[in-house]
């Protein structure tokens, strides 16, 4: 089902003010309402890995979808329908898999992002969004320090 841009927008201010009231803070930049994207989002287990996956999806203002990195055919469907792309953040991600997804997004003019849990801080942290680079193990690496940080809290 196809939502209008005005009542995903709503939907995420919805979703902020709920979280908020649980007690979530919010940190860094919005995902922008104007274009697809995809954002990487740190790997979390139990309660608040069930929280982060209900209420993801609500957080942007675009259609989003939550898909593994190794199904391409997924990812380029809902890159193709102009949706957002969530992929979880894991230490032990396929190189191949990743260079063909920051290839693809470089080539679809699609930014990239980051968003990270801080279940000890019960903050939510958005990166600034940023396109790839022609080079997809520096963005890799700079993908990964973000999510090191978190790991140690």
């Amino acid at each position: 089902m196809q939502y209008s841009k005005p009542f995903l927008i709503f939907r995420r201010r919805i979703s902020k003010t709920i979280l908020r009231i649980l007690g979530w803070k919010f940190r860094g930049q919005d995902p922008p309402t104007s274009r697809n994207q995809i954002i990487f989002i740190n790997e979390l287990e139990g309660d608040i890995a069930r929280s982060q996956k209900r209420w993801m999806r609500h957080l942007t203002a675009d259609a989003s979808y939550f898909i593994e990195l190794g199904d391409r055919l997924s990812i380029e469907e809902k890159i193709n329908q102009q949706a957002t792309v969530l992929i979880k953040w894991r230490d032990n991600m396929g190189t191949d898999d990743m260079v063909w997804l920051l290839k693809t997004a470089k080539d679809k003019s699609i930014k990239l992002s980051a968003c990270a849990w801080d279940s000890a801080n019960k903050a939510i942290k958005f990166h600034s969004q940023f396109n790839p680079s022609p080079y997809p193990e520096r963005d890799i690496r700079y993908l990964d320090r973000f999510f090191v940080y978190f790991k140690k809290i």
